[in-house]
C-alpha cells in the first residue's frame, strides 16, 4: 500500500471517528437537524477520500468531486441551522452540483489549474458565510465557536494560497501541496472537535440557565436572584448608590389552590409574574423565591421611587383580570415588604429585612406596603 493510500485511509478514519463521537451528543430539539447535517458533512468528507482512491476512473472522480462539494456546502447548511435560520436547500444543492461538475470536467480535460481554482472559488463562496454566521449571528456564542471560525479561516487560507501560488509561483505549488497534506488532517479534526465542544458548551450553559430559572414562570429562582443581585449589590455599595428589595406575597393564595386546584394556582402565578415583569425596568430583577413569593431587586432607586413602584405593583395586581378566579369571586391582592439598601448589609440580610417588613404588611391587613425599620 502506497503512502498516498495510507494518507487517504487516515483521512477517512478521522471522519468516521468524529461521526461516531457525535452520536454521543444529545442537543436541544431545535439543534438536532444541525447535528445530523454535521454528521453527514463528515461522512461526505470520508466518501470523497474513498472515491478519490482510484482517480483514473471518471465515475469515481465525479463521485469524489460531488462528495467534496457536498462537504463544503453542508458545512454552510450546518452554520445556517446553528444560527436558527432557514436553510436555502435549493441553492446549496445547486452549488454542490455546479462545483462537482466543473471540477470533474476540468480534471478529465487535464486542466488541473482550472480544477484547483474551482475548488478555491467555491470554498470561498461556501465557507466565508460560515465565518460570518458563527462570529456575529449565532444566538448563543461560545469560545469553541470562535475557534471554529479560526479553523474555517485556515481552510480558506489553504485553498487560496494554493491558487495564488499556481498563478504567481507555480514552482512552489508542490511544497504548498505537501504542507496542505500535513495541515489538512488537523483542520478536519479541529473543525469536528470545535463543533462538538460548541454543542457541549451550549448544553452546559443551558443546564446552568435552568438551574437559575424558575420553570413555571420563566423568571429567576432564589439561587439565580442571589447570584445576579449579589454582584450588583457589591457595585452599588462600592459606588454608594441606592437600591431596594421588594418581597411580595400573594394574599390568601392557599384558598386558590384549595378551591380551584394547583393547575389554576399555576396559571395565577404565571400571570402575576408576567404582570410584575411588565411594570419593571430592564435593569430590575424579578425572581420567584417561594411558592407564592416573589422578590424584586431595584438598583439605583431611592426610598421615594421604591414606594411609588411598590404602590404601582399593588394596583396592577389588584386590577388584574384572571377568568379562573371569577368562579369563586376571589379578588387577587399582594402584600409587599421593602428593604432599602444599607452599605453595611449583605444581600441575605437585606432579604431578611424585607421579609420582616412583609410580615408586618400581612399582619396589618394585607394588600399594603411596609418598609423595613
Amino acid at each position: 500500500m502506497s503512502t498516498e493510500h495510507i494518507y487517504i485511509l487516515g483521512m477517512m478514519q478521522i471522519g468516521l471517528v468524529l461521526v461516531a463521537a457525535f452520536f454521543r451528543i444529545e442537543p436541544q430539539s431545535d439543534q438536532r437537524l444541525a447535528l445530523h447535517v454535521l454528521k453527514l458533512t463528515l461522512l461526505c468528507d470520508a466518501a470523497s477520500w474513498l472515491f478519490y482512491w482510484i482517480p483514473e476512473h471518471p465515475l469515481l472522480l465525479a463521485l469524489s468531486a460531488f462528495f467534496a462539494a457536498a462537504n463544503n456546502w453542508l458545512v454552510f447548511c450546518f452554520a445556517v441551522l446553528r444560527c436558527k435560520r432557514t436553510v436555502p436547500w435549493t441553492f446549496a444543492i445547486t452549488m454542490m452540483i455546479v462545483q462537482a461538475t466543473l471540477y470533474t470536467g476540468f480534471s478529465l480535460q487535464q486542466h488541473a489549474d482550472f480544477a484547483l481554482h474551482t475548488i478555491t472559488i467555491f470554498v470561498l463562496m461556501s465557507i466565508s458565510p460560515v465565518i460570518w454566521l458563527f462570529w456575529s449571528q449565532k444566538p448563543l456564542r461560545t469560545v469553541s465557536d470562535q475557534w471554529f471560525c479560526g479553523v474555517m479561516v485556515l481552510w480558506i487560507a489553504i485553498c487560496l494560497s494554493r491558487s495564488l501560488l499556481l498563478l504567481w509561483h507555480p514552482a512552489w505549488l508542490l511544497s504548498s501541496s505537501l504542507i496542505s497534506q500535513v495541515v489538512w488532517p488537523g483542520v478536519l479534526v479541529a473543525y469536528g472537535l470545535f463543533a462538538m465542544t460548541s454543542y457541549l458548551e451550549e448544553i452546559q450553559q443551558q443546564l446552568k440557565r435552568e438551574s437559575l430559572t424558575d420553570p413555571l414562570t420563566g423568571q429567576l429562582n432564589r439561587r439565580g436572584m442571589t447570584e445576579a443581585a449579589t454582584s450588583c449589590l457589591a457595585y452599588l455599595q462600592r459606588h454608594q448608590e441606592p437600591g431596594a428589595l421588594l418581597l411580595i406575597d400573594l394574599d390568601h393564595f392557599k384558598n386558590i389552590n384549595d378551591q380551584l386546584g394547583h393547575a389554576t394556582g399555576d396559571i395565577v402565578l404565571q400571570r402575576v409574574a408576567s404582570t410584575l415583569k411588565q411594570q419593571l425596568r430592564q435593569s430590575d430583577m424579578l425572581a420567584r423565591v417561594g411558592g407564592e413569593e416573589f422578590l424584586i431587586f431595584l438598583p439605583m432607586v431611592d426610598g421615594a421611587v421604591a414606594a411609588l413602584t411598590a404602590e404601582r405593583l399593588l394596583k396592577c395586581i389588584a386590577t388584574l383580570k384572571i377568568t379562573e378566579l371569577e368562579i369563586i369571586q376571589h379578588r387577587l391582592t399582594i402584600s409587599i415588604g421593602v428593604s432599602l439598601f444599607n452599605p453595611n448589609y449583605d444581600f441575605l440580610l437585606q432579604q431578611q429585612l424585607a421579609d420582616q417588613a412583609l410580615y408586618r404588611a400581612k399582619h396589618f391587613g394585607r394588600n399594603r406596603v411596609e418598609f423595613a425599620a
